[in-house]
């Protein structure tokens, strides 16, 4: 069973064995914007290069740059590549990037972990650098048409499948099945707006008018927990966690992190939101640096958020609607009317709360789902 690497994220080692290659390799890691490693060659080697140099046999070498990279760049023919690359291939989930360049700079091919690696996107930035043409053999890039894979990873959106059902549902993309889509969270701008979806994919206004359609396969982007399995049983489904709750938190000095938690978890159950889809955590700026709410935070690695008295009460006067409560003892001991339904109203940029504020003897709650644009 494949394994997590120990791959160094977004790092780019940049192989070259030739003297041409070598040549390209010092422009492409002067102009590339990520981190990256020079590896060359030690008989190419020129004054003033950056990086490493090897020497020959180049199997070590690559070996070593696939288990601590995230991508690899060889200035290597794409046959020389594989052989070198076959003994090490687990799985698109785990393996590297790899780009592979001839050694004319003609071509930049995708070669391996195309869509999830980010070979494909790589292969582009590469070419676009070295004025080459990037070689994609991805069938959704080749068509044109929406990856079932990829679908709101610019967002940080958490893909929620097995990978059967992903095989499935990509398959039933690239053969032109009917495939249905619908949102109830999250960025808007997963497919760019100057070009028209695909024909056989349809955006319906419902999850109802979905599941009554005679789409093959459902693209479910949501921060609800629902009951899918029943209402979508005749197509595969894949679902979508994005990062849409702004949680508002207000507690007393020192209340511990497994208190918040706790207060936190039974909001989110009972109101059937998915803890996976938390973008921020906002609070009173008189609670900075309260250990519980920064490991809070931190567990669930989102931002702390800190908002000054008079934003917090300005709420209180330009929608009163969306508050449930105020307290007078809170505004005389520490300024505010509220802390929990202000803030996550004001992190989410929303009008009406999706939890009402719920507390404890010695803490409070409110979530709210992020405004995002477009319909």
């Amino acid at each position: 069973m494949a394994t997590e690497r120990d791959n160094a994220p977004n790092s780019t080692a940049i192989i070259a064995l030739t003297r041409n290659g070598a040549r390209m390799a010092r422009t492409l890691a002067e102009s590339l914007d990520r981190e990256s490693t020079l590896l060359i060659d030690r008989r190419f080697r020129e004054e003033g290069d950056t990086g490493e140099t090897f020497d020959l046999p180049l199997r070590p070498v690559v070996e070593q740059a696939f288990a601590e990279f995230s991508s690899l760049v060889l200035f290597l023919s794409a046959g020389a590549t594989i052989r070198l690359l076959a003994p090490l291939l687990e799985s698109k989930q785990v393996d590297p990037a790899v780009v592979c360049v001839d050694d004319a700079g003609s071509f930049c091919v995708s070669l391996i972990s195309g869509h999830v690696g980010g070979a494909d996107r790589l292969a582009q930035e590469v070419a676009s650098h070295l004025g080459s043409r990037a070689v994609i053999t991805s069938a959704s890039h080749a068509s044109g048409t929406l990856a079932v894979d990829l679908l709101g990873r610019e967002f940080g959106w958490q893909l929620m499948a097995d990978s059967t059902a992903v095989t499935r549902a990509s398959a039933a993309v690239i053969n032109g099945q009917p495939i249905g889509i619908w949102q109830g969270a999250g960025e808007r701008g997963w497919w760019p707006n100057e070009t028209p979806l695909p024909e056989n994919i349809t955006v319906y206004p419902t999850l109802e008018d979905l599941a009554a359609s005679a789409c093959a396969a459902a693209l479910i982007v949501t921060d609800n927990i629902e009951p899918l399995d029943t209402m979508l049983a005749d197509k595969i489904t894949v679902v979508y966690r994005p990062r849409s709750l702004a949680v508002g938190m207000g507690c007393r000095r020192g209340v511990p992190v497994e208190e918040l938690e706790s207060l936190l978890s039974e909001a989110l159950e009972e109101n059937d939101l998915a803890p996976g889809c938390l973008a921020a955590i906002a609070t009173a700026e008189i609670k900075r640096g309260e250990p519980g709410l920064e490991q809070l935070a931190e567990h669930h690695r989102v931002p702390l958020t800190f908002l000054q008295a008079d934003e917090l009460n300005g709420v209180f006067e330009t929608n009163p609607g969306a508050i449930t409560s105020k307290s007078e003892r809170a505004h005389g001991l520490v300024g505010v009317w509220g802390v929990a339904e202000p803030a996550a109203l004001l992190t989410a940029g929303a009008d009406e709360l999706l939890v009402t504020r719920k507390k404890t003897a010695r803490a409070t709650v409110a979530i709210a789902r992020m405004k995002f644009d477009g319909p």
